[in-house]
């Protein structure tokens, strides 16, 4: 009997650290895909209480950025950049995540021929 236990408590033993090894933290960038080029969440910070417009233009850009439409990004963020109320910092956060995702779309691999 001492032996069946035994066993059965090892099972449980070896079943909750398989259950646990897949249970680690990777890179929140990496998650999302989004290169490490562009700085979403450094750009999100620079504006912590963003106008209407500036929301909207905001939620264009990170969702272009998530799913890889660039292009809409890149408008929504030139949108962004013509508002007269921008900060340095902001101004500076803007400009930065263009160029990131400029040099995401330089080295991006071309889409397959249809």
């Amino acid at each position: 009997m001492p032996m069946k236990t035994t066993n059965w408590i090892s099972g449980l033993l070896v079943a909750g650290l398989l259950g646990l090894a897949g249970c680690g933290k990777s890179d929140s960038a990496g998650d999302r895909g989004v290169p490490a080029t562009m700085d979403l969440p450094k750009f999100q910070q620079a504006f912590p209480s963003p106008t209407p417009a500036q929301q909207s233009s905001i939620a264009k850009v990170t969702e272009g950025v998530r799913y890889g439409l660039y292009p809409n990004a890149l408008a929504a963020l030139d949108s962004l950049a013509k508002d007269p109320a921008l900060t340095d910092a902001q101004k500076k956060a803007v400009s930065d995540l263009i160029e990131g995702i400029k040099q995401s779309m330089a080295t991006a691999p071309a889409p397959p021929p249809r």
